[in-house]
């Protein structure tokens, strides 16, 4: 008999991990709610649901919703669950809280690769099959294709950018404002722009996504929340999972969202092979010759 395999805060989780649990699947103004339990866990909570519904500025029916969403019989319940959310987690930066600084590396890795997988499998359950074939569609008739995004998305677009490239597609990458916005207004109606926020909130690629669609370029977003900037300035939004764990500013963040992000571009490259069959595998014949004729010549790869 096969025995499941449980990460190790799986067999008892507390709020914390409940709220990471389930953050995708709630409502926006459900998600209110769960972001001040997850900032305040190991605290005491003194108001009553009537109080908290006041403070939050939401009706009492989105608390107890969220209660039972979380698995708890009702507030009651959650308030007594409140105070231990925070015990033994870790307090970095970006870092999920199922990662804890005193455990050993090798029960972190352990972790780690189930957070990772977990993330994964929850973008792939917020995938429409509409928007992904428009998406892969869009791709494949573009004479060029251009990705931006700042910080830790950056590197993932210079990934795509790549990959395309190898597949025949006309690709680069542009970190930067000011050169996004000189991309974008240069584009036109046979053109493609992604866009890559984990947030959603980075502003210069919202503004290049909106150039980019207003002069008719094609647009997409790859980004956790589809309701932010980067998502409404987008003609397609790819939405990658969210943990809910406390989110900080700083490049190279997002552990979660990185491997997610990848996981979209992956698919949009296997897509592209997949529905132009021939053409893009002789593309990358052709890139692989090129390459070994250039390590011939350059066998140490300068």
């Amino acid at each position: 008999m096969t025995i499941p395999i449980q990460s190790p805060t799986a067999a008892k989780p507390d709020l914390v991990q409940r709220v990471q649990e389930r953050y995708a699947q709630l409502r926006p103004s459900e998600r209110i709610v769960a972001d001040y339990l997850r900032e305040n866990a190991g605290k005491r909570l003194d108001l009553s649901i009537t109080e908290l519904a006041q403070v939050l500025g939401l009706s009492e029916a989105t608390i107890s919703r969220v209660s039972r969403a979380l698995g708890y019989s009702g507030f009651s319940d959650l308030k007594l669950s409140l105070a231990e959310g925070a015990s033994g987690r870790a307090q970095i930066a970006n870092i999920p809280v199922d990662l804890v600084p005193g455990d050993d590396l090798l029960s972190t890795s352990a972790t780690l690769a189930a957070l990772l997988s977990a993330s994964i499998q929850g973008t792939q359950r917020l995938l429409n099959r509409e928007t992904l074939d428009a998406a892969i569609a869009a791709l494949r008739s573009a004479r060029k294709v251009l990705l931006v995004g700042v910080g830790g998305a950056a590197a993932i677009c210079d990934e795509a950018a790549h990959i395309f490239m190898k597949a025949g597609l006309d690709a680069a990458s542009y970190s930067d404002g000011y050169t996004q916005v000189i991309a974008a207004a240069n584009l036109t109606d046979d053109c493609v722009m992604i866009g890559i926020s984990h947030t959603g909130t980075t502003a210069p690629v919202a503004q290049a996504l909106a150039l980019a669609r207003r002069n008719g370029a094609r647009t997409i977003a790859i980004t956790s929340d589809p309701h932010a900037i980067v998502a409404k300035s987008a003609d397609f939004v790819l939405a990658t999972w969210n943990s809910a764990t406390p989110a900080v500013p700083l490049h190279g963040d997002y552990l979660e969202g990185r491997v997610s992000q990848m996981f979209l571009i992956d698919l949009l490259y296997l897509g592209l092979l997949f529905d132009d069959g021939a053409t893009r595998v002789d593309h990358l014949r052709v890139t692989a010759e090129a390459l070994a004729q250039y390590f011939r010549i350059n066998p140490d790869g300068n």
